[in-house]
């Protein structure tokens, strides 16, 4: 795991249990941060190693998370065209950029869900999302809860 993506991840995590009020929410905090340590970790080590094209997208991701994530966005920042960048990350990883988009702020809004008390309206406009109904039908098709 890039040692910048680790300190980001604490940081957001130390923020969060500054905000809990009692012991058990502190432990569930602790658990799931564990699994997310893990999760991401196992991430990058499932299959083949993950290209730099890979690992910058989702860098770029996480660390956009609040805003509306496009892949012409997400093109012009990498300094690749969108078809480009659309094909090599389909070819690497098996799925669509957009698909991966998604599925990352899905698991952002499960976080959250679980953790910060905040609504769905207040979820869906921190991850970008144009309105609830479309953040509801993502998170019905790419949650798996």
């Amino acid at each position: 795991m890039d040692v910048n993506d680790a300190f980001s991840l604490s940081d957001s995590y130390i923020q969060q249990c500054e905000l809990l009020a009692s012991p058990e929410k502190l432990v569930n905090l602790q658990y799931r941060m564990l699994l997310d340590y893990t999760n991401k970790v196992e991430r990058l080590r499932l299959g083949k190693q993950p290209t730099r094209l890979t690992l910058d997208v989702a860098n770029y991701i996480q660390h956009h998370m609040s805003e509306n994530i496009t892949v012409e966005k997400l093109a012009k920042e990498l300094f690749l065209s969108r078809p480009y960048l659309s094909r090599r990350f389909k070819e690497e990883t098996g799925e669509s950029l957009t698909d991966f988009i998604l599925k990352e702020k899905t698991e952002e809004a499960k976080r959250l869900l679980r953790y910060s008390g905040k609504s769905l309206t207040a979820i869906g406009n921190y991850l970008g999302f144009s309105s609830q109904s479309h953040f509801a039908r993502v998170f019905k098709k790419y949650a798996k809860v």
